[in-house]
């Protein structure tokens, strides 16, 4: 390419200082001025000959130019006519011979080449190629690390749930069942795993099925979590794109809808399979009900997806733990191929049973003697050699990992429970027994159903006006002043209760509250835990009906009223989990108003005395429920009968203590081993710890914000608000244009909500970064330094190239090789040095343009050197990627196919994909290309 001064009407040019103009072309010029329109941006500028900042863009033989018309064609003759260019090539579309007049050129043409930026006056101020280095630099670390979608969460750093997330999100297509117990942050380890693995591209398309009340919760946490943006989808917007004869579910990569949206509509439910999803998550999947002979509808619709999506996260805190059918079912959407047969499964269980019972010594770090070694060795006969080494602490968790690997449903079921995780509050019980009235007394004597015994006040008769004689009503106006401010959670089985008991709030007491229902909209109930949450102004009690446990986390209340009792076991634990979180900093003050000589009595001490269930979480209530159901519906029928009563809480009270000790000996302990991290977890804290305490992300965006033009205002407590300065040099996606206020503390983004966490995971910085790297901004500058030490007039010049390996996204080719760059710098000499430029000051255009004209030949030659220093050091680090991609690749796949022998967990497809990854990584980097990036040239002027 060459540049000329001689301006002729006609010729194309572009200007020095603002490149975003495009192509130029001379429309005017006289004796003094140069008159210059610019039909990209319908601009046009007017300039001095003598000083005017433009070059003259011409092409040379080789060159690929593109026509306004859209066609491109590689030159291979020019002429001139008129002062001005004629190019002669042939066409990519077609192959025809073509002459293109520079008049035709493309107007959007802007130089993206470093060297001819660098030869046509394209300059940048010298810092950009500074920033560039910088950026390819740490994305090139943040692609290669272990804690890539884990460490920018906004999340406190609880090891198992960083640790399921790890095991999970590293998986291609994983299929597992998230059952912690409630309370243990089963929604944050999901977010967790998907972000993981979209940020890694192993997986793209994530399909969200929860139930309807839990849509919008679903919502905020994955966008306030992990910045993840899903679409909700109803059939008002699905109906919006029925014109268009569109499958809608195919226009989102991230979606999220109720199970019941697609479970009544036949059309949107096919819709759905036909979309291509990589990850399929349901949440409180313990509503799948299913038996042999007829799976339920929910389950149905679920089971039809899991057929067809690769991976699959299931949520539910209440699997059954004991190997009844409901736990089988689970597992059965998960590998219908391994678990087809109910029978068979059972069989299976009762082999883990054995094993778990043959380690129980090393879960307690007691040793084993002769008898428990040849157990073992019977059970697990590969964990042979290992056996030798027991009294070495590391050795001891070794086997039991590896036997957790190799045995049972360990690799499918991760199920953490309450009593191996600390940070919790305690409970208390509080009760208030009530008389019971009059009216009640009728009303019972003449119940028919279950309803009717344990909730009175829903009977025709009385439901109109109960509230103005139920005794409970009069305890909870008088109790909610006792306790103010301190915010309060009521929860009943009704939502007629909920609003009943608002409305005699409202008129009797004048008590802010808020009701939460089945009834109200999603945004209405938002709106409604908003209030509550309130600290100042708003609502000192929630009233919610039995949508209220279920999903929701109100910690930050610590008294819970219990208006009535639920059923189940289950249930009332889910109750109680709104406010028994991680998170919670008070002891949880648990109110019971009840009616004396009721049902509900009877309830309230089976729950107590029979189950324990207030004081302590209790996993084996279900089961105990499922043996007594018949003796306690008795109990409820007849309340009076106190020696009935007495059997069942003492029958109730041993069964419960058996089964947790079933528990605690059987296979759970090793389940809980396997999904505690205990033992795995620690490596990756150490990571994030070291990576939220590293400056260098702080430092590094405080200079890209100011780089590009955006405001930055230190606020104090480490936040800083941001916003679009009048000098940025483009939008920033994410970037509101109103400000924000982020921080890059954790501490900080998990106590204040409206700050954002700012970490390398996050989209503004991802997007910040793609500003620059996607622009031509600092591919070719020229700087001056001022050192007296080095002799005055010497010159460098530096070239920043990127080696990339090109290959689809699911490849993970990121993991191992991302684009790297390659910084060189040669001297006057061609020789290659390992000065570095702290201060390099921008030189003006002129002075600039004298420098390029008697540099230009040495200037190629260095870039010619360079260019070859960079081949080779390409190749050492392609081949050192390479080796380090095979030999973890290979090793993984050496470990499914050693462990499929023993555990049919691992599936064929787990083992075929990593065959397929190397394959196609091993081809892709033999096509890896190292691209020149940007070239600076630095001179001596002291």
């Amino acid at each position: 390419m060459t540049s000329a001064n001689d301006y002729a009407v006609g010729q194309r040019w572009l200007s020095n200082t603002e490149s975003e103009l495009g192509l130029g072309a001379i429309i005017n010029q006289d004796s003094r001025s140069v008159e210059v329109y610019f039909p990209a941006t319908g601009d046009s500028r007017k300039y001095t000959k003598h000083d005017a900042p433009l070059t003259r863009l011409t092409f040379a033989i080789g060159d690929e130019v593109k026509s306004q018309d859209g066609w491109s064609m590689t030159i291979t003759d020019t002429q001139i006519s008129h002062d001005a260019i004629i190019y002669f090539g042939t066409r990519h579309d077609n192959g025809e011979t073509q002459k293109l007049p520079e008049t035709l050129l493309d107007h959007q043409i802007r130089l993206n080449q470093p060297e001819q930026r660098l030869m046509n006056m394209q300059h940048d101020k010298p810092k950009w190629f500074d920033l560039r280095l910088r950026a390819f630099s740490y994305l090139s670390d943040y692609y290669r690390s272990s804690i890539i979608g884990l460490a920018g969460a906004r999340i406190e750093l609880i090891p198992h749930q960083l640790h399921i997330a790890s095991q999970v999100g590293n998986r291609n297509a994983p299929r597992v069942l998230l059952a912690d117990e409630v309370g243990l942050g089963k929604t944050i380890e999901a977010a967790l795993i998907i972000h993981q693995q979209l940020t890694t591209a192993r997986a793209q398309r994530v399909l969200i099925v929860v139930p309807d009340s839990l849509v919008h919760q679903w919502l905020v946490e994955m966008l306030r979590r992990v910045n993840l943006a899903f679409s909700v989808f109803d059939e008002e917007r699905c109906q919006a794109m029925d014109d268009e004869q569109i499958n809608p579910f195919e226009q989102e990569q991230l979606v999220l809808c109720s199970l019941s949206f697609l479970r009544d509509n036949e059309q949107r439910h096919t819709q759905a399979l036909e979309a291509g999803w990589d990850m399929l998550v349901v949440d409180e999947a313990h509503h799948l009900a299913w038996s042999i002979e007829s799976p339920s509808a929910d389950y149905q619709c679920i089971e039809a997806l899991a057929e067809k999506i690769s991976g699959v996260l299931l949520l539910t805190a209440t699997p059954d733990q004991l190997g009844h059918e409901s736990h089988f079912a689970r597992l059965r959407l998960l590998d219908p191929a391994r678990f087809h047969n109910y029978d068979r499964f059972l069989e299976e269980e009762g082999h883990y049973s054995e094993l778990a019972e043959a380690v129980a010594p090393l879960l307690e770090d007691a040793s084993l003697d002769e008898l428990q070694l040849q157990r073992l060795e019977q059970l697990a006969p590969e964990a042979t050699n290992e056996l030798e080494n027991l009294n070495d602490m590391d050795e001891r968790d070794a086997l039991l990992h590896k036997l957790i690997d190799r045995h049972g449903t360990g690799r499918l079921l991760f199920r953490n429970r309450r009593a191996g995780i600390s940070g919790f509050p305690n409970r208390e019980l509080h009760t208030y027994a009530q008389d019971l009235p009059e009216v009640y007394e009728d009303a019972l004597a003449s119940a028919t159903e279950l309803n009717e015994t344990l909730f009175p006040e829903r009977q025709p008769a009385l439901v109109d006006f109960w509230t103005e004689l139920d005794p409970r009503v009069e305890w909870l106006l008088s109790f909610l002043p006792t306790v103010k401010p301190e915010k309060v959670l009521l929860i009943c089985a009704s939502a007629v209760t909920a609003q009943q008991l608002g409305e005699a709030i409202r008129m009797r007491a004048g008590i802010r509250h808020s009701v939460f229902h089945e009834g109200m909209s999603i945004v209405e109930r938002d709106k409604a835990a908003h209030y509550f949450a309130d600290p100042e102004d708003g609502a000192q009690i929630l009233l919610c009906s039995e949508i209220g446990s279920e999903g929701r986390n109100f910690q930050f209340a610590h008294h819970l009223v219990l208006f009535d009792l639920p059923m189940t076991p289950d249930l009332l634990e889910q109750r109680i989990g709104r406010l028994d979180r991680i998170g919670q900093t008070q002891d949880i003050k648990i109110h019971v108003p009840y009616l004396q000589d009721s049902a509900q009595a009877v309830l309230l001490k089976w729950y107590d005395e029979g189950l324990n269930a207030f004081a302590k979480t209790c996993p084996t209530g279900s089961a105990v429920y499922e043996q007594v159901e018949d003796d306690l519906l008795g109990c409820l029928q007849m309340p009076e009968d106190s020696d009935s009563l007495n059997q069942l809480i003492e029958r109730s009270a041993t069964l419960n203590a058996d089964l947790k000790q079933q528990l605690d000996a059987g296979r759970d302990r090793l389940l809980e081993l396997n999904a505690s991290g205990h033992g795995k977890v620690e490596d990756l804290l150490d990571e994030i710890i070291a990576e939220d305490a590293n400056s260098n992300l702080p430092e590094f965006m405080s200079w890209l914000f100011d780089a590009i033009g955006v405001n930055q205002e230190d606020m104090g407590n480490n936040c800083f608000v941001i916003s679009p300065g009048e000098s940025m040099i483009n939008s920033l996606p994410g970037l509101d244009p109103d400000g924000m206020t982020i921080t890059f503390r954790r501490r900080v983004a998990t106590t204040l909500e409206h700050v954002h966490f700012i970490s390398w995971d996050h989209p503004l910085v991802h997007n910040a970064v793609d500003l620059i790297l996607t622009d031509t901004v600092g591919k070719a500058s020229i700087g001056f330094i001022g050192d007296r030490t080095l002799p005055k007039g010497a010159y460098w010049l530096e070239a920043l190239f990127v080696l990339s390996v090109n290959a689809p996204r699911h490849l993970q080719a990121d993991r191992f090789l991302p684009r790297t760059p390659i910084k060189l710098c040669i001297d006057a000499d061609g020789k290659e040095s390992d000065i570095t430029f702290d201060k390099t000051r921008r030189a003006n255009k002129k002075i600039g343009q004298q420098l390029l004209q008697a540099l230009k030949g040495p200037v190629n030659k260095q870039i010619e050197t360079a260019r070859n220093l960079a081949q080779k050091q390409a190749q050492t680090l392609l081949h050192t990627s390479r080796e380090h991609m095979q030999a973890a690749l290979n090793s993984e796949m050496t470990r499914l196919q050693e462990l499929q022998k023993q555990n049919p967990a691992i599936r064929d497809s787990e083992i075929d994909f990593i065959k397929t990854q190397v394959d196609a990584l091993s081809n892709a980097f033999d096509n890896a290309e190292v691209q020149l990036d940007a070239l600076r040239i630095v001179v001596n002027n002291p």
